[in-house]
């Protein structure tokens, strides 16, 4: 059982958690900054809690409106932006799951308690964190994926029971328009709520105030989003509001169009509801089922000289393919077609027995979104193509993914080259050609990376390209927005949180040409001592301007 601590002077349990609430709470507690609280108006309660991932077993942490703030290294560098780290909050009440290690977890009852306004007590409809759970990116790569819909706007609509509908009027607010997407988890963000993410506005730091900053890493805040935005209908003071909800990793935000200017977008209050999950006692049943079943398979495009096995699975398995009628000996690729159209790598390479055909070709879905596929194998000699179509589902998040086995290939995560064996007992008839149209592609189809501002238009914008790709590939790290010439300093940090800076960059010292633009491209394992695979961040901040931006890569 976690243990009460005594509040020090002050209130903080420590000076680098009052040096983080300063920096963007202090200004509005002064009434110097007239917008949302990040934190909240003062800290809460201080825990010494359970943790498995240091030497002592337990970790220090306080309680905010809006978050927690952690330490679970304390023999860590003290001056590290990562020493303190704010709790996975969101994912813990939308899984159902309260992490108390690096890799440790514990079941609860679900969260059944309103991501916003006055409460289940006084709105029994409002949605709830587990509302959120049909629809979050929580079961492993892929999971609940969505395609990139900037310029569009949001008109989706969820309830308390986690059912999606849609309402177009709604989509008709300015800050309903989806102005970014993530690529890391595959979300987007509206407008209102990535400008509130890049804010930029007066801060506290070493007890002197500076204004035009950007207030916050909104990674290191945030996290990344778990879910597409979805408008609902709240209570809030007792009258009824259309609100724009989105669950992060870490926090949640809210859009209330009606509210006004500096308050629209607001953190909900994720420290005070996570605290009432795991102390507060009994909470009411959550009216979305913790396990949703397997999905009836739709009706499936009748597969062109290919036989696919299972037809129909969970995001994560693997399939069987077994294809005919091409040239024996010749090399055969392959890309994906996913639900929306879109041609992806696949990232099988076989080459055709004696007979023409290839037997039982592992095909790993990890990574993909639920829906109807297509795989089409293209035989570079012969121009033939084989194509087989399945269906796939969102696991059950509460028990373990099947596979089918396969007999060719030993791994399902990288680009396997494989000579089929053709046997007399092996070989699959050839089913006959149909007019089915055939997915489009290319024989060598590049995954493309949409691009991820960090600052909305006409500020500063960072990119890099590609959005994800191996420890060994060539990225390039582009900003524009910077003044001309001014000097920059860019660090990274890798997804131990350390943080590193480029061999030959004098400590990540560049630049700005002329246009007040910074370009540069680097291959991970060259540029740094180590280059582990994860989540990356790319920082900078103009040494004359003051602009900070951040993005994320993956090594992968």
């Amino acid at each position: 059982m976690a243990q009460q601590q005594p509040l020090p002077d002050g209130g903080f349990a420590h000076p680098n958690f009052q040096r983080l609430w300063e920096r963007t709470d202090s200004p509005v507690a002064s009434s110097q900054a007239q917008r949302s609280w990040y934190w909240g108006p003062q800290p809460g309660q201080v825990k010494t809690e359970p943790y498995s991932g240091n030497k002592a077993g337990t970790r220090l942490v306080q309680y905010f409106d809006k978050a927690r703030m952690e330490i679970n290294n304390p023999d860590g560098d003290t001056t590290s932006e990562w020493f303190v780290t704010t709790g996975l909050l969101v994912a813990e009440m939308v899984s159902g799951k309260q992490q108390v290690g690096d890799k440790a977890y514990n079941p609860l009852q679900p969260a059944e308690i309103a991501v916003g306004g006055d409460g289940l007590t006084a709105d029994a409809d409002a949605p709830t964190y587990t509302s959120f759970r049909p629809v979050a990116s929580l079961k492993g790569p892929g999971s609940n994926r969505a395609p990139d819909r900037t310029g569009q706007s949001v008109s989706a609509t969820i309830n308390r029971a986690g059912q999606v509908g849609d309402n177009p009027a709604l989509a008709l607010f300015a800050g309903a328009q989806l102005a970014a997407y993530n690529d890391v988890l595959g979300h987007n963000i509206p407008r209102a709520m990535w400008d509130f993410l890049n804010l930029k506005g007066l801060v506290k730091e070493n007890g002197k105030m500076s204004d035009g900053q950007t207030l916050a890493n909104w990674i290191f805040v945030m996290g990344y989003p778990i879910t597409e935005p979805y408008w609902a209908r709240v209570k809030i003071d007792g009258i009824y509001y259309d609100a724009l909800f989105q669950m992060y990793e870490r926090r949640s935000l809210a859009y209330i169009p009606s509210f006004p200017k500096g308050w629209q977008v607001q953190m909900g209050n994720v420290g005070v509801h996570y605290y009432r999950w795991i102390y507060g006692g009994p909470l009411p049943t959550t009216l979305v089922p913790s396990a949703r079943g397997i999905p009836s398979k739709p009706p499936l495009p009748p597969s062109v000289d290919a036989e696919i096995s299972p037809q129909a699975g969970p995001i994560g398995a693997s399939f069987a393919v077994s294809l005919t009628d091409f040239r024996p000996a010749e090399d055969i690729v392959s890309w994906f077609t996913s639900p929306d159209g879109a041609a992806t790598d696949a990232k099988v390479t076989v080459r055709a027995a004696a007979g023409g055909t290839a037997v039982n070709v592992a095909l790993p879905t990890a990574g993909l979104s639920p829906g109807v596929w297509a795989v089409t194998f293209h035989g570079k000699a012969s121009n033939h193509e084989s194509i087989a179509y399945f269906f796939l589902y969102e696991p059950d998040p509460f028990a373990p993914t099947p596979t089918h086995t396969a007999t060719t290939v030993a791994t399902a995560t990288a680009t396997a080259t494989v000579t089929a064996q053709a046997t007399s007992s092996a070989v699959v008839p050839a089913p006959t050609r149909t007019s089915t149209p055939r997915p489009q592609g290319t024989v060598s189809p590049t995954a493309t990376y949409p691009p991820v501002p960090t600052e909305p238009a006409g500020g500063l914008v960072i990119g890099v390209r590609p959005r994800a790709g191996p420890p060994d590939g060539q990225f390039t790290f582009t900003a524009t927005g910077l003044v001309p010439n001014e000097p920059v300093q860019v660090k990274f940090t890798d997804p131990n949180r350390t943080k590193v800076y480029p061999n030959g960059s004098n400590g990540g010292q560049y630049q700005a040409d002329p246009s007040g633009a910074l370009s540069f491209t680097l291959v991970p394992t060259q540029a740094f001592p180590a280059a582990p695979t994860g989540n990356w961040l790319f920082e900078l901040r103009g040494q004359q301007s003051g602009l900070e931006g951040v993005t994320g890569f993956v090594l992968r």
